[in-house]
C-alpha cells in the first residue's frame, strides 16, 4: 500500500478515512490493516469504516428465513441444475401462458440483491413450481401450506425494501452523508412496519396483504406477532452495526447542514483546534449571504466559505467531502476489468488494462470541443512544398493577369 500511494505521489498527510469489507485482516486492532496504519507514527489520525453496504448485507442475514429458504433453494437448484427439468420447466411455464415470468434465476450468496429476486421469482411462479413438482413425483407438503406461504411473501416484501436500501445506498459519487441519512432512515422505518403490522395494518407489505386474505384470523395474528418480534430484531441489529455512525452522525450531518449543527460538533481528527472551531461556528451561523448561498447545494456552498475566514471548519468540511463510506467504487472496478479483459481482445497488456480502466471508472469529462479547437496540426514537409508550389502557381497567373489587363488598357487607349 505505501508503494502504491509513492508510486501514485499521495501524501500520507492527507488521509482522512479508510474504508474497508470487514476481514479481520482489514479491521484487526492488531495485525489488520486498521491497526497496522493506527499503529504507524507516519498516518495521521483517521476514521475507518466497515462498508455500508457490506454492513446491510450482513444485517440482513439476521432474518430468521431458514424455513423458507431451504425447500426454495432445493427447488430451484433441482428445477435449475439439470438440464431436462429446466427445458421441461419452461415449457410448462409458456403452455400456462399467464404472462408470468419465463424463469427462476439462481441464487448466489455472493449477489446481494440475489436472495430477494430469487424469493419473488418463486412466488410469481408458485403454481407452476407446485405443478412441476407434482409431475416429477417430489412431495413437497410446503407448497400447499397457507402458513409457510405467509413467511415466504413476508420475506419478499422484507427483502424487496432491504434490495431498496441496498440499491440506494450503491453508486460512485455518494457522500458519506447520504449514506448515513439512508441508513437512519431505514431504521426508523423499521420502527413504523413493526408498529402498523402490530395494528394490523398490511399497508407497506402488500404482497402478504393480498395472501392474509386466505388465512384465518387466529393464524393471522400468530403470524403478526411472529413478523413484529423479526423486524424488532433487526432493528436491534441495524442500531447495533451501525452505532458507530450514530456516534459520528453530527459531525457528518454539519457537512449537508452547517447553520443548525451544534457549535461543539467537530472533534479531532477532523479540526486541530476545537475551541477555535467553535468560535468559527458562530460566526458562520451569521453570514446572511452564505445562507443564501446554501440553497443551491452543499458542495457549492463550500466552495463559497472563504478558507481565509473559517479554516478550521472548512477543513473540516473537505475532509468530510472526500471520505468514502463504501467500497462500492473499488468493487465496481472488478466489474469493469470482467469486461474489459474480454475473450474476443487480441492484445491486452497491462499498460493497456491500466488506461482503459481510467477511462471507465473516471467520473472526469474532458471539453473535447475545446481541446480540438487548440489543437494545432503539424503539417509534414511534403504538405508544405505542395502548399509553397501552389502559392507560387497562383501569384504566377495574378501576375500574368495584371499583364494582360494593362496591355490591353493600353491598346484602347491608343485607339
Amino acid at each position: 500500500m505505501m508503494a502504491a500511494f509513492a508510486k501514485a505521489n499521495l501524501p500520507i498527510a492527507k488521509l482522512t478515512t479508510i474504508a474497508t469489507d470487514g476481514a479481520p485482516a482489514m479491521i484487526g486492532s492488531v495485525n489488520g490493516l486498521v491497526g497496522l496504519c493506527k499503529t504507524d507514527q507516519t498516518f495521521p489520525d483517521f476514521w475507518n469504516f466497515h462498508c455500508i453496504i457490506r454492513r446491510e448485507q450482513l444485517v440482513s442475514k439476521s432474518l430468521n428465513s431458514d424455513n423458507v429458504m431451504k425447500p426454495v433453494m432445493e427447488i430451484v437448484n433441482y428445477i435449475r441444475t439439470h438440464a431436462l427439468n429446466h427445458k421441461q420447466f419452461r415449457s410448462l411455464i409458456a403452455e400456462l401462458d399467464q404472462g408470468l415470468p419465463g424463469d427462476l434465476p439462481l441464487h448466489c450468496t455472493v449477489r446481494w440483491l440475489s436472495k430477494g429476486k430469487v424469493l419473488s421469482r418463486f412466488f410469481e411462479l408458485l403454481d407452476a413450481v407446485k405443478l412441476f413438482m407434482e409431475e416429477k413425483g417430489k412431495d413437497y407438503p410446503e407448497l400447499s401450506d397457507l402458513e409457510w406461504i405467509m413467511d415466504l411473501v413476508f420475506l419478499v416484501d422484507m427483502l424487496c425494501h432491504l434490495d431498496k436500501l441496498n440499491l440506494t445506498l450503491q453508486g460512485k459519487l455518494k457522500m458519506l452523508p447520504d449514506l448515513v441519512q439512508c441508513v437512519f432512515a431505514f431504521i426508523n422505518k423499521l420502527k413504523l412496519f413493526k408498529t402498523q403490522i402490530q395494528k394490523k395494518d398490511l399497508t407497506h407489505f402488500p404482497t402478504l396483504l393480498k395472501a392474509s386474505e386466505h388465512v384465518t384470523s387466529a393464524a393471522l395474528k400468530k403470524k403478526r406477532d411472529r413478523y413484529a418480534t423479526l423486524i424488532e430484531n433487526l432493528h436491534e441489529s441495524f442500531v447495533t452495526r451501525f452505532r458507530d455512525l450514530q456516534l459520528k452522525r453530527p459531525q457528518i450531518t454539519f457537512l449537508v447542514d452547517p447553520f443548525n449543527a451544534e457549535m461543539d460538533c467537530l472533534k479531532i481528527p477532523l479540526v486541530t483546534d476545537e475551541a477555535v472551531a467553535e468560535l468559527e461556528m458562530i460566526d458562520l451561523c451569521e453570514e446572511d449571504q452564505l445562507k443564501a448561498v446554501f440553497r443551491e447545494g452543499t458542495i457549492e456552498f463550500w466552495k463559497c466559505v472563504p478558507m481565509e475566514k473559517y479554516p478550521n471548519i472548512k477543513r473540516a468540511a473537505l475532509k468530510i467531502l472526500s471520505m468514502f463510506g463504501s467500497t462500492y467504487v473499488c468493487e465496481s472496478v472488478f466489474s469493469t476489468l470482467k469486461h474489459v479483459k474480454s475473450k474476443h481482445r487480441s492484445v491486452l497488456t497491462d499498460t493497456h488494462v491500466k488506461e482503459l480502466l481510467r477511462v471507465a471508472t473516471t467520473e472526469y469529462k474532458p471539453d473535447l470541443r475545446r481541446i480540438v479547437h487548440d489543437k494545432e496540426c503539424q503539417k509534414s514537409k511534403q504538405h508544405s512544398k505542395r502548399k509553397m508550389s501552389l502559392k507560387i502557381v497562383i501569384f504566377l497567373f495574378v501576375d500574368l493577369l495584371e499583364l494582360r489587363v494593362y496591355v490591353f488598357v493600353r491598346q484602347c487607349t491608343q485607339c
